[in-house]
């Protein structure tokens, strides 16, 4: 793992019960494009590395992004302070992680696993040059039961039975276009607290959900023609997300892109974990939501480039997409 005995350790917190915050002033102006202003944000600047950290707890769970950059190489320390599952993403590059009573771990760039982690401190190797951003959704298992009522799909992860320290899944899930996309909208979210938090929520609850869904689908395998249509579904996702606004019916979407529909859906689901239809209505609640905090398009256009009969029946959708009962409290 090129990593000298020597190495200093670094702690890093995976979890904080009263997390303590430095004003986004005090980060270096090179970063400052990365602060997402709902978050609450954590930095350190040492001979070692660099590290930014924001933080968002929902209520059932809690949001974390670490970008770190290292100077040297160094042993990171993350310290989970009591026992509790965490949806695990890693980008830009591939780790180890470590722990005196589990098998080592490779965590692989652009994939996710789900850890079951114990209070007690883990190790991860990192070497001189990497630049490591790592995304974690902490959630304790009651609660994701819990919220099985409202998202049922969960149900598979809530009633996920750990063998030990590490990670649960028997295999990792894939960060496919769907979690980039939420991923990139998670990312890029400027705006504040109230208009964010509801926005947030859904798009981390849509990640769990798409997690949930690879989980589901792990034994079904890729099938031949689905690896060989893959450009083409891949045209269908850009497709979609760059026309949000239109309701397209899967004889359309066949029409557009020379195929069956039916074939196209099945492959789309195949490749994403998600059905066409699902992804066209993400697309569109995100597309909608966005318009209206800008607030200089009229609420009866947006519905009407939407395809909506009236605004009426667009906010009873949008509302009913966004206003999840566990995220009430921040609207």
């Amino acid at each position: 793992m090129n990593t000298s005995a020597s190495s200093v350790n670094k702690l890093l917190l995976l979890e904080k019960l009263n997390p303590s915050y430095v004003a986004p002033a005090a980060i270096p102006e090179e970063y400052q494009s990365l602060i997402i202003p709902a978050a609450g944000q954590c930095y350190r600047d040492d001979a070692e590395a660099e590290i930014l950290t924001q933080h968002i707890d929902f209520g059932p769970f809690s949001l974390w992004i670490h970008d770190i950059w290292a100077k040297k190489n160094f042993v990171l320390c993350p310290c989970i302070p009591s026992h509790m599952w965490s949806l695990h993403g890693i980008y830009e590059d591939s780790l180890h992680f470590e722990d005196p009573a589990a098998p080592s771990y490779l965590l692989e760039e652009k994939e996710f696993n789900f850890f079951n982690l114990p209070k007690g401190l883990h190790r991860i190797p990192i070497t001189e040059g990497k630049k490591i951003l790592s995304i974690h959704i902490n959630i304790e298992q009651d609660v994701l039961k819990d919220m099985v009522e409202e998202f049922p799909s969960l149900e598979i992860l809530a009633n996920k039975m750990p063998t030990g320290i590490g990670a649960i899944n028997a295999h990792p899930y894939q960060s496919n276009m769907v979690c980039d996309f939420l991923l990139e909208k998670i990312l890029s979210c400027r705006y504040a607290p109230k208009r964010a938090y509801p926005y947030l929520f859904r798009a981390c609850i849509d990640l769990l959900r798409n997690i949930a869904a690879q989980e589901t689908l792990a034994n079904q395998p890729l099938m031949s023609q689905s690896v060989l249509n893959a450009a083409k579904i891949h045209r269908l996702f850009n497709y979609l997300q760059a026309h949000p606004f239109i309701k397209h019916t899967l004889v359309q979407l066949g029409y557009i892109f020379k195929a069956s529909g039916k074939q196209l859906a099945f492959e789309f689901k195949q490749h994403f974990a998600l059905t066409i239809h699902e992804y066209m209505h993400m697309c569109r609640m995100m597309h909608i939501y966005d318009l209206l905090q800008k607030a200089n398009t009229p609420a009866e256009e947006i519905a009407s480039i939407s395809e909506y009969p009236n605004v009426t029946n667009m906010v009873m959708q949008l509302r009913d997409y966004y206003a999840c009962m566990r995220s009430a409290t921040y609207q």
